[in-house]
């Protein structure tokens, strides 16, 4: 029956998780989606009766099919991944790509070629192509919404439009289903397009079509789960739909995770189970000895009677009594349990967590997208086992909003440290905020105003070095703050934000880039619009133009970002901005060039890195128009190789991205969130190592690490660049080796400090080698923390993945031979992992650590959505981790304890019975009463003690005494065991205490099983339920009602149980008038009162002496806070009780 409740109530709870599940993915497949229909193929050549046979119909989005053309509006979600078509305006539209990797910002997107719909726009294309202009298909240079938002729904145009693509002829080749986000395959073969026939090279109209072939790419695919935005309206053609979509590939099953209380509580639960399979055939081996020496001699007995149950044969005999008494004994393992834990860990979620009010944004505390959210209870208790944390950096200690803090116009560094851009006002002029900014730049302004208008473009020679001889004495400075501004102008891919024909503000696909447009909009260098790829800035002023002739886009891989334009003279530069470390070996040093030497600007980045500022270095040249256009031709051919174009691409833009001038470095400030460095503080005084993986130079995360109080002295730092697998040996083993010493050195005094940098290339030489690893894992263990620069996304999970496993293999190699396995064991319940990372590049890594936790944070919901835990700022770990783990894990352990302490209590009072019943595996207890016990009587207290009882009266305290984290013992195997063996003492109390006092007294005789079985129960409950008492830290009246509530709703429930039996005429004669017997007895309550208070009484002696003698730190906390609290009530009442002072006018 037990067994049949738990499996009815474990599917119940899959069961109502699956139909979450499927309602919304009804929800998902019932949303509109407007599909293009051809209703009737009509010969009229009248426009008016042709555009009548196409249909825009509203259908659902399971009724989209492969090849169907679809529109989808602004603010909508696109159905499927298809290409696109055909747009509002200049055939591009905007995506908000959030869903699929976490990012908010927009995405540019194009149609396709070929599928023009007028003369004009094919020839637009083809003058774009012969001038190079691929940012349509390769990062365009993203454009104003102000041109779309009139265009939004005019639904004449766009049936107009959708009856156009319907007569195009072509077919499109694309690759398998695949899960890669940034990278499609595929071309189109064109074999007829009636509407731009001779532009198209297809002969006149009327001519027989010849096919032309296109290539297509991601930058033409509007995949499912994006949302247009800023664009009107978008035709799409069907190319994969449902599971075949790059969102559902990409829908990784979220690893199932057991908490460590989980796993000890399986492991104690096939221990247990053993150990009654062992009393099972010891009891049934101790029958067939007594009927063998003392049955036979009992012919009541009628043990001579070889019948079903007694059998003759001694295997067979003992076989079935080891069955007999295993259902006896089937109340010992409490599967009910796990129901009741589900329960509570369910209960912990909802309330505690996602509606701690300590854990929301006090800026916005009824923002729900920012309340904590705990998606995964199986790990709750694993929240105070915690001993490494894997940081991400950026937007989880920082808050991903970048600010300019200085730059370096070619070798000269402007700018004031304590200077702020935000601080300054909106309207503030150019010329004020540059003087705040520096004193230099207010003359270099002047004199870039003193030039003329038509005068202006000559100096803007973007791509020549301006060289500052030794008597200028800074007069080529202005020359370099112009040319330098400017590329900071041109060089990104931001779309201006407009109001009333003004730019108000930008949005890009990088927070850097925003941060830079935006403050050289303050210095007087406003980017104003990108229309049909000409780029309009104002400098100072004066308006200028550029067409965008190529942009070539930023990647992890490429680490740079470039934009080709052609100023008004038609001259050709390349602007190119990324790391240092890509940018430093492509730019020119020495004479006739800005900088002398590549130390010079390395110096300049050094600085700027130990100040803890982000670099972008930029770089500029000038190319011929024969120059750019043979490398463009190249180029066109490497964007038409289908079959290797991404790298035929890159190899071009590698040729191209060399030799380059240096303009400048603008260093970027992440700042760090609120609190961080006193969250990282209380988290290494908990005991807990902090690793922060973060993609910046050494010296910035160096920085960013003193900054946040991860790197208490520089200057002690162990620090790994290496290039050498050997010397990288080395180097870790000597310094493996004096660590140790170190640490035993100082056992018996404070401990120091150790912490350890190592760099991306460094780290990818210690995962290629497992004995490099292993050695790496050690070294990392021994210290506090370990900042990891330059990591790729890849590292992050595997550096989780080296650290669990080195904690698992050190467990185990610690136990000795043959008891090997105990260590595996115990690495199941200790030394847990955390991740917490807030993008789409940290969910590897959350998901393989043991706890998971997202941050809400600017770079989407992906990190959130794929986590155990969700928070809105690193700072709120503190509470998670002390409060709400530590709490969680008291009230857990506890419920598990209890659990199998009262269920063993009731299996060992039956085990006693046997001894004095010669074993016939006869219970003293009907199996009705037998059931409530579990399920009624006992069941109440210990949940209201799991959902309310807290290890000490203020939760604050767990936050403010760190160093007791991690340190509970309240489940451990002694403790657990210890539990277990109370249970024997009090069955054994409660049963011999009445069988031993047991009489014959007339009709009152109290000598019957059901007599004294109900006694020893009734006793054994009264024990139980006060254990529940004992356990508990803060009593409250509502607990101490459902308490004695539990207790004595069990005598009502006697008369109940006889007048049932008599009511549906069921009597069992044995036990009518028994419980009217044994309640009239004053014996009977003598011998329950006596049972009660001797284990009571023992109880209590052995939490006495532990509280005095022994206590562990939260008992000492909690003892302080109930001394505190009779301190401040005693100083109240003697201010109360003293005898107030007569004003000083009376004296």
């Amino acid at each position: 029956m037990a067994l049949l409740f738990v499996v009815i109530v474990s599917g119940a709870k899959e069961a109502v998780e699956d139909l979450k599940r499927h309602s919304f993915d009804g929800i998902t497949n019932r949303t509109t989606a407007h599909i293009v229909h051809v209703t009737d193929l009509a010969n009229d050549d009248e426009e008016e009766e042709e555009i009548g046979n196409v249909e825009i119909r509203d259908q659902k989005w399971e009724d989209v099919k492969v090849g169907q053309i679809i529109l989808v509006f602004d603010g909508e979600e696109v159905p499927a991944d298809c290409i696109c078509l055909h747009t509002a305006v200049d055939n591009t539209c905007y995506v908000k790509t959030a869903n699929l990797d976490g990012e908010t910002n927009l995405k540019i997107k194009s149609a396709m070629r070929g599928v023009e719909l007028t003369k004009e726009e094919a020839d637009d294309q083809e003058r774009h192509i012969e001038l190079g202009d691929f940012s349509s298909r390769h990062g365009h240079a993203i454009k104003s919404s102000t041109e779309r938002t009139k265009t939004m729904r005019d639904k004449d145009q766009m049936k107009q439009h959708a009856h156009k693509l319907v007569q195009i002829q072509g077919q499109i080749h694309c690759e398998q289903p695949s899960a890669d986000l940034h990278n499609f395959k595929g071309y189109v073969t064109i074999a007829h397009n009636p509407w731009v026939c001779d532009s198209m090279g297809q002969g006149e109209p009327g001519d027989s079509p010849r096919a032309s072939e296109y290539p297509l790419n991601m930058g033409e695919m509007l995949l499912r789960g994006t949302t247009l935005m800023n664009s009107g309206y978008a035709f799409g053609l069907v190319v994969y739909t449902g599971k075949e979509t790059r969102i559902f590939k990409n829908n990784s099953k979220t690893p199932m995770k057991s908490g460590s209380m989980e796993y000890f509580l399986n492991i104690q639960i096939v221990v247990l189970a053993i150990v009654q399979m062992l009393i099972c055939i010891a009891c049934a081996i101790g029958s067939y000895l007594w009927r063998e020496r003392f049955g036979f001699d009992m012919p009541y007995l009628m043990y001579d009677s070889f019948v079903s149950v007694n059998y003759q044969n001694p295997v067979a005999y003992i076989v079935v009594y080891t069955l007999t008494f295993w259902i006896l004994y089937s109340s010992m393992v409490p599967i009910s349990l796990f129901v009741t834990l589900e329960l509570v860990r369910f209960w912990q979620c909802i309330c505690f967590i996602n509606f701690d009010p300590e854990l929301r944004v006090k800026e916005d505390p009824e923002d729900r997208s920012l309340w904590p959210k705990a998606r995964n209870s199986n790990v709750n208790d694993d929240l105070a086992r915690i001993s490494y944390i894997f940081s991400d950096k950026t937007g989880t200690l920082t808050s991903n909003e970048m600010q300019l803090r200085l730059i370096s116009v070619g070798l000269n560094q402007l700018g004031k440290e304590s200077f702020k851009f935000e601080d300054m006002q909106p309207d503030d002029p150019p010329t004020h905020v540059a003087s705040e900014f520096d004193q230099k730049l207010p003359d270099c302004f002047s004199q870039i105003s003193s030039i003329d208008q038509l005068a202006l473009i000559d100096y803007l020679k973007l791509g020549d070095p301006t060289i500052e001889s030794k008597n200028s004495k800074g007069e080529a400075l202005p020359m370099q703050v112009l040319r330098f501004f400017t590329c900071m102008t041109l060089c990104h891919s931001v779309l201006p934000e407009m109001e009333n024909n003004k730019v108000i503000g930008y949005q890009g696909p990088s927070p850097d880039e925003v941060c830079i447009v935006n403050t050289m909009k303050q210095l007087g260098f406003v980017f104003k619009e990108n229309k049909s790829n000409i780029m309009y800035i104002d400098i100072l002023g004066r308006k200028c133009k550029f067409r965008v002739l190529n942009v070539l886009e930023f990647s992890s891989d490429r680490k740079r970002m470039s934009v080709v334009v052609q100023d008004q003279k038609k001259n050709i530069y390349l602007l190119c901005k990324g790391a240092d470390t890509v940018m430093l070996p492509r730019t020119l040093y020495g004479a006739n060039t800005t900088a002398n030497s590549e130390e010079e600007v390395d110096k300049i980045i050094h600085d700027y890195s130990c100040k803890g500022l982000r670099c972008l270095m930029f770089g500029a040249k000038q190319l011929s128009f024969d120059e750019w256009k043979n490398w463009n031709q190249n180029f066109r051919l490497a964007a038409n190789d289908i079959e290797n174009r991404e790298e035929a691409m890159s190899r071009c833009m590698d040729e191209i991205e060399r030799n380059l001038h240096f303009v400048g470095i603008t260093a970027v400030e992440d700042k760090l969130q609120e609190e961080v460095p006193e969250s990282i503080e209380i988290l290494r005084d908990a005991g807990i190592k902090v690793w922060v993986i973060t993609g910046d130079k050494q010296e910035t995360a160096i920085n960013i690490g003193i900054a946040c109080k991860l790197i208490s002295d520089p200057e002690k730092l162990i620090v790994f660049n290496e290039n050498c697998k050997k010397k990288l040996e080395e180097g870790i083993n000597s310094q493996l080796d004096s660590l140790r010493k170190r640490k035993q050195s100082i056992a018996k005094s404070s401990p120091k400090e150790e912490e350890l940098v190592i760099d991306g290339k460094t780290l990818s030489l210690v995962l290629s080698d497992q004995s490099l690893s292993r050695s790496f894992a050690s070294l990392g263990a021994l210290c506090d923390c370990v900042l990891v620069c330059r990591a790729s996304p890849s590292q992050k999970a595997e550096i989780v993945t080296l650290m669990k496993e080195f904690e698992k293999n050190k467990m185990i190699e610690s136990k000795i031979w043959g008891f090997k396995w105990t260590g595996w064991l115990q690495n199941l319940t200790d030394n847990k992992v955390l991740s917490i990372g807030d993008g789409a590049n940290d969910v590897p890594m959350i998901q393989r650590a043991d706890v998971g936790v997202g941050i809400v944070g600017k770079e989407g919901r992906q990190a959130s959505n794929n986590s155990d835990f969700s928070i809105a700022r690193f700072k709120f770990l503190v509470r998670l981790l002390l409060v709400h783990g530590q709490t969680t894990q008291y009230r857990n352990a506890n419920l598990i304890k209890y659990s199998f302490y009262k269920n063993i209590a009731i299996s060992a009072m039956f085990l006693y019975f046997q001894f004095d019943s010669g074993y016939s595996g006869q219970a003293s207890v009907d199996s009705l009463t037998l059931n409530f016990y579990n399920t009624v009587f006992t069941a109440i207290p210990i949940l209201i003690f799991a959902l309310m009882d807290s290890p000490v009266e203020n939760l604050e305290t767990l936050a403010k005494n760190p160093r007791i984290y991690n340190t509970s013992t309240c489940l451990t195997v002694v403790t657990f065991w210890k539990g277990q063996i109370k249970a024997f003492v009090d069955a054994a109390i409660c049963y011999y205490i009445p069988y031993n006092a047991a009489f014959t007294s007339g009709y009152r005789s109290l000598d019957g099983l059901w007599a004294v079985g109900r006694i020893s129960y009734i006793a054994l409950q009264g024990v139980v339920t006060l254990e529940v008492l004992c356990i508990s830290r803060h009593v409250t009246t509502l607990f101490v009602a459902f308490v004695v509530y539990s207790w004595f709703i069990m005598f009502p429930f006697f008369y109940l149980f006889e007048a049932s039996m008599q009511a549906f005429q069921v009597p069992d004669p044995q036990q009518v008038g028994v419980t009217t017997q044994t309640f009239a007895s004053a014996a009977a309550w003598l011998q329950i009162l006596v049972a009660i208070a001797l284990s009571v009484g023992i109880r209590f002696t052995e939490k006495g002496l532990k509280v005095i003698f022994y206590p562990d730190d939260v008992m000492i906390l909690s003892e302080r806070e109930v001394s505190k609290v009779k301190a401040d009530r005693i100083r109240r009442s003697q201010l109360n009780s003293s005898p107030k002072k007569p004003p000083p006018s009376e004296v």
